[in-house]
């Protein structure tokens, strides 16, 4: 509370703290815009890794992508219940909606990956799901685990910014590098024709983009409503972390399979 003689009225300070949001966020959206592009690049060298391996290391590869694909689903949800009403809990309902197939279990979105995977002989006929589930591994597990904790537990801005911004709008960059170089495998290219591709034609076109474009502008709007440079600031930690996570996702997984980038 500002003091009776503050030279600065109450409503004047709201302006202030307003424009320092603003501000803020605007530096947010800057550092976030570096680092996409940063990891773009980044990926674009990692990636070249890609054609070069032997099919059954791909394929256990892209098998492991599969776990992120189903928690970050789960980690939406809860989302949508934790943030507060408004335009981005809508969008974040909506998002959710249609990774679940909108009412169609076959058209969600981690069915349509697990089609993907079996078009190019990364599940077998007759797997069950608790067979597929003992495949993750554990570091790929354990990451996951602490993603789904913090959606939980930590402040809903910063759940905000690491699974809806540092999730859904980092995503669409992963998804666009690794789906040229994928298609550049030799086993990819013989058997293009009957590879099941609705999964990347989603993610990999041009909604994962619109995606990104109507939740950057629902948390702009969101942060805008509560006028709160410290709010920024937890958005910012929780995008820093879900970034973070992808980094030590392709890092565990390249390991695990002694995968050489050049």
């Amino acid at each position: 509370m500002l003091p009776v003689n503050h030279p600065i009225s109450p409503r004047a300070g709201a302006v202030h703290a307003g424009d320092e949001a603003g501000s803020a966020l605007e530096a947010f959206w800057a550092r976030a815009a570096m680092s996409k592009l940063e990891t773009k690049f980044a990926l674009a060298r990692e990636m070249t890794a890609l054609p070069r391996l032997p099919i059954e290391t791909l394929r256990a590869v892209l098998l492991q992508y599969r776990y992120f694909t189903r928690a970050f689903i789960a980690d939406l949800a809860v989302l949508v219940a934790r943030c507060p009403d408004g335009r981005l809990r809508s969008l974040l309902g909506q998002l959710v909606n249609e990774e679940l197939g909108m009412g169609d279990p076959e058209e969600a979105h981690a069915r349509l990956y697990d089609r993907f995977l079996e078009s190019i002989g990364a599940i077998q006929p007759g797997q069950t799901p608790e067979q597929l589930d003992a495949a993750a591994h554990p570091k790929v597990s354990a990451l996951l685990h602490q993603l789904g904790d913090r959606t939980l537990h930590r402040s809903a801005l910063y759940a905000i910014g690491m699974r809806g911004l540092g999730g859904e709008c980092v995503c669409g960059v992963y998804f666009g590098v690794m789906h040229v170089h994928l298609r550049e495998h030799p086993f990819i290219v013989a058997n293009e024709a009957t590879i099941d591709w609705r999964f990347w034609d989603i993610h990999a076109g041009h909604a994962d983009v619109e995606h990104n474009e109507q939740v950057r502008a629902s948390v702009a709007e969101l942060l805008e409503r509560l006028g709160d440079g410290g709010a920024v600031e937890e958005l910012a930690q929780g995008y820093d972390f879900g970034t973070a996570t992808w980094d030590a996702f392709w890092t565990a997984v390249y390991r695990e399979h002694d995968v050489q980038v050049s």
